[in-house]
């Protein structure tokens, strides 16, 4: 992702930190007019309404941080039981692989014996 696609993607997880970023950055250029100006009540009205959006921007940001944290966590951890599930899933099918092919080696050595005995029979009828 560039930086304006993370901020893009960022912005639309928590739009109350943007909107409190862009209304303290008015409430500082409204204080520094009122500053420039030589209007000190309004400058002291803007300067405290900058610390009140600081503090609007900082709990948005917080509490956002917190429910994404919760919300993702309950994704993430339903992925990690489908990878465990799906791990005992493989473990199964792997056992049930072992137990095919130990039954095919047990089949094999039983016709190999039957097979051994018939010739054995055979040659000891053909003996007599």
């Amino acid at each position: 992702m560039s930086v304006l696609e993370k901020i893009i993607y960022r912005s639309k997880q928590q739009p109350l930190v943007p909107l409190g970023c862009l209304a303290t950055t008015a409430a500082v250029i409204m204080a520094a007019k009122g500053v420039r100006t030589g209007n000190a009540p309004k400058a002291q009205f803007w300067f405290r309404w900058r610390v009140g959006l600081q503090g609007f921007t900082l709990v948005a940001l917080v509490f956002g941080s917190i429910y994404y944290d919760n919300a993702f966590s309950e994704a993430k951890k339903t992925d990690e039981e489908l990878a465990i599930e799906k791990a005992k899933i493989r473990e199964k099918l792997w056992i049930e692989e072992l137990e095919r092919r130990d039954q095919e080696m047990k089949d094999r050595q039983r016709r190999a014996e039957l097979a051994r005995e018939m010739m054995e029979s055979s040659k000891s009828s053909r003996d007599n």
